[in-house]
Parts: structure tokens; sequence; C-alpha cells
């Protein structure tokens, strides 16, 4: 087999516009820092690292829970799937109404809400051998089609899910699936997934 060769850091900037450092595996010591007393996973379990194809380590991944029972990791109807090298970032909004005050500066500003979480992800799917990763491709189009919600795990995403507010709910769903165009390599394939929170609501009927 050949071997092949390319900077990930690179091709995430020439895909996406701008230049992440989740590629860069030289992070900056810390004083009193050593490889026995780090820490191998979140508050709520997620793992902070996790290994490619090649069996070389990376910091963050992200893993997705589906199938017929995704709420219930481990079941007989459902998998998980390690997404393949992820960069991966959280943002929300609050619903604020701001009304103005007669002969006064400013507004009054009453919070209505917080919305959904919103998550992207981007990435790329690589096949060890000079050949389009096909089978990675269709799996993510297997996860993309589920008409239900995912449990997602990652220790950054842990944190604004797994909340006693939300019960503890680590759901979301998949709201796009991009494939953006690369040029002059084959065998990778990056991707982009744009998740939101899901969160269970108990409606009550009255009659």
């Amino acid at each position: 087999m050949s071997q092949l060769s390319f900077d990930l850091g690179s091709l995430f900037q020439q895909t996406y516009g701008y230049v992440s450092q989740a590629f860069n595996i030289d992070f900056n010591d810390v004083a009193g820092y050593t490889d026995i007393a780090r820490t191998e996973q979140g508050a709520y379990g997620s793992p902070y690292y996790g290994k490619d194809l090649s069996n070389r380590e990376y910091y963050m991944p992200v893993s997705l829970i589906y199938g017929e029972d995704a709420a219930s990791s481990g079941s007989s109807g459902s998998f998980e799937w390690q997404l393949p090298h992820p960069v991966i970032a959280v943002s929300s909004r609050k619903t604020i109404i701001e009304t103005p005050l007669t002969e006064r500066r400013g507004t009054v500003k009453e919070l209505i809400n917080i919305q959904n979480y919103e998550i992207v992800i981007k990435g790329f799917i690589i096949n060890e051998r000079n050949e389009f990763p096909e089978k990675a491709v269709t799996t993510l189009r297997t996860v993309y089609e589920q008409n239900l919600s995912l449990s997602i795990k990652c220790p950054l995403t842990d944190i604004f899910l797994l909340r006693p507010d939300r019960s503890g709910s680590d759901k979301v769903v998949i709201r796009e699936m991009k494939f953006p165009d690369v040029t002059g390599i084959k065998n990778v394939r990056p991707y982009e997934l744009h998740l939101v929170s899901d969160e269970s609501f108990n409606l009550i009927s009255v009659s």
C-alpha cells in the first residue's frame, strides 16, 4: 500500500475558510503536567481522547448513537458511531423582549427563554487506501436519515445537555448535512453537520 500524506490543518482551512488548531497535536506544556496525571474523560464520562484509523490520538472525539432505541446506549437496537476527525462548536441564543421607556434612555428587558443549543460539527472522512471512502459516507447518510432523535456523546456537549433541568437528556436532531467540495484528494471527503438539541416535553390535557 502506498504511503498517503496530507496536512489536515491546511485541508480544513482550504475547505472551511479559517484556521483550526484542532489538528495540532503539539499542545503547549503546562507546569506540573505529566501524561500520567492527565484527565482522560469529562465529568459525565465521555472521553477526551480518541484514535483515528491509523491509531493516532486526537482530542475531543464525538460519537452519535442512533437506531431504534438511541436513547439507551448499548441497547440491542442502537449503534454508536465515532465521527471521524471532528471539530465541534456549540452556540445558543436567548429570546429577549425589549420595551422602550417613555422619556427615559434604554429599554426594559424581559427574558422569555433560552433557545435550543446549536451544534456544528465539521470534519473529514478518510479512507486509508487511496480510494473514495464510500462505506463511511454511506454510514453518515444513514445516521442523517434517522427520523428519531439521536444521542450525542462528547465532553463539550455533555456540559450543556446533561443537566437536571433537561432531565439529563443528550438528545439531538440533525438539521442539516453538507459535503463541501475538495479538490486533488480522492480518499478524503469533508463533511459538516448542523444539529439542534431536542428536549422532551410533557403535554398536559386540560378538559
